[in-house]
């Protein structure tokens, strides 16, 4: 599974929203996102009313940004923490009031949003659909000994002996080997090593996010 996740701080002023916006631009840039038109206008806006709802209602001197891709959902999520533990209502805006449409845009362009008390404060967060990305081609970047392995097979080059073997070998040959080296994990190490699923914040409870 392909997640990629982030979290910044930003200073609870309005200058937050447009820092805010530019440092999601740029992690999705870094992480090799593919954002369609829908998808870059969706993260623009929710991203700002969701920081421009937290400077305003919230409390405390900071807020945290928190940035999560899941490609093979395509999924983006974004969570706004700040300090304050009183959940936003939801508000119908009047045909002269100048306020109060920024939770109805989130609604309409996100997939899923909502809300919840965390640990020091809260979460409200959104999630926006991702457009296909290239996921295969991507693994191969971030993945050289998986990309040189499937060189090798599609070439016909014999596979390198397991580790137990080769330790093995070094050790009929006189050749000492490091504890490391001639470790070899189980099944069950191997299990419990496995990081879980990414999951939304929405299920579960909701710590307070680390930098």
């Amino acid at each position: 599974m392909r997640v990629h996740s982030r979290s910044f701080f930003l200073v609870r002023d309005p200058t937050a929203v447009p820092i805010g916006r530019r440092r999601i631009k740029d992690l999705a840039e870094k992480w090799g996102l593919r954002l369609d038109q829908t998808a870059d206008t969706a993260l623009d806006v929710i991203a700002s009313e969701l920081v421009t709802n937290a400077v305003r209602h919230g409390t405390g001197a900071m807020l945290t940004l928190t940035l999560s891709a899941n490609l093979h959902r395509r999924r983006l999520l974004v969570e706004v923490y700040d300090g304050s533990l009183v959940l936003p209502v939801p508000h119908r805006a009047g045909t002269g009031d100048e306020a109060g449409r920024g939770m109805a845009l989130v609604d309409s362009l996100s997939l899923r949003h909502g809300a919840e008390r965390t640990t020091c404060g809260k979460c409200v967060w959104a999630e926006v659909a991702l457009p296909t990305q290239q996921i295969v081609r991507r693994r191969l970047v971030f993945h050289p000994r998986r990309a040189a392995r499937a060189v090798a097979r599609r070439l016909g080059v014999p596979r390198r002996l397991p580790m137990a073997a080769r330790a093995a070998s070094r050790a009929r040959h006189g050749r000492h080997t490091s504890l490391r080296s001639a470790s070899v994990s189980t099944s069950e190490d191997r299990a419990g090593q496995q990081h879980p699923p990414h999951m939304s914040n929405a299920e579960g409870a909701v710590p307070c996010p680390t930098n």
